[in-house]
């Protein structure tokens, strides 16, 4: 695999011919005794994932060669050396789906646009392309991030695991998988860095606005499916500071924080 462009962007990448799951892989060896070796940004990545987890114990798969599995160790710190507050590690999902949406957009045709929904895909229009599932992994050197990301580059439409899948393909981009990655690593090297650089400080570091304006969930009607079973449904209005979702319920005078769930955006009629 020619990844001439992706390696110099990382301080190790490892490609699998094959592999269950990059995130597993990838957390089995931040926890081997060589983890240490493993430094901030190091990737795994494959394009042939036959084992892909995705949120709530999810199965994710797609044919040989079709799609990209990216996972990348995130060892974060303040500028003073400290841990980032750990409220603040559950940005890094909604950071990397803005790092992945950036980087479909930059081989989409004009008139198509990808963007996050929340909390853990992006979508083209309303299709998914691509999701994220974020990992804390304790090790001696400090807490870590895994951030694995799956991105359906060649599917064909027989080959969509569900209707309301695509692929970089079916919408009109032309692409390789070494130039995916290295804009996918070149934005969320770049967001990172911003991102430590204000101490975890969602607001003070710009993302918060990159973000909210980035998530195509904000302004629609949805459903939400919390994990007590209640799927509730409003308008979603905002994504406050700690990541969650804020949706105004017509029955409440409060709007409704959701900090774990999933959401179904819901067509007007």
């Amino acid at each position: 695999m020619d990844l001439s462009l992706s390696t110099p962007l990382t301080p190790r990448l490892l490609w699998l011919d094959e592999v269950g799951s990059t995130n597993t892989h990838l957390v089995a060896a931040v926890n081997s005794s060589e983890g240490h070796q493993w430094e901030d940004f190091s990737v795994v990545a494959t394009d042939n994932q036959v084992a892909g987890k995705g949120r709530l114990g999810r199965n994710w798969t797609a044919p040989a060669g079709a799609s990209l599995a990216v996972s990348v160790l995130l060892r974060p710190q303040t500028p003073a050396g400290r841990p980032l507050p750990p409220e603040s590690l559950g940005w890094f999902g909604l950071l990397a789906g803005l790092a992945m949406a950036r980087a479909c957009n930059s081989v989409l045709p004009e008139g198509k646009k990808a963007n996050i929904k929340w909390p853990n895909d992006v979508l083209i229009g309303e299709k998914k392309v691509c999701g994220v599932l974020s990992e804390l992994v304790v090790t001696p050197q400090g807490p870590a991030i895994v951030v694995g990301t799956g991105v359906n580059i060649a599917l064909a439409e027989e080959d969509l695991p569900v209707p309301t899948a695509t692929s970089l393909a079916l919408e009109g981009a032309q692409t390789t998988l070494d130039a995916l990655l290295a804009a996918y690593l070149t934005e969320f090297s770049r967001i990172t860095r911003v991102f430590v650089s204000a101490a975890g400080n969602v607001r003070s570091s710009g993302l918060l606005d990159q973000v909210t304006e980035a998530c195509s969930t904000l302004g629609k009607s949805v459903r939400v499916e919390l994990p007590s079973g209640e799927n509730p449904v409003g308008t979603a209005i905002g994504i406050n500071e700690a990541g969650s979702l804020v949706v105004e319920m017509s029955n409440c005078a409060e709007p409704l924080v959701v900090s774990a769930g999933d959401v179904t955006h819901l067509r007007v009629i």
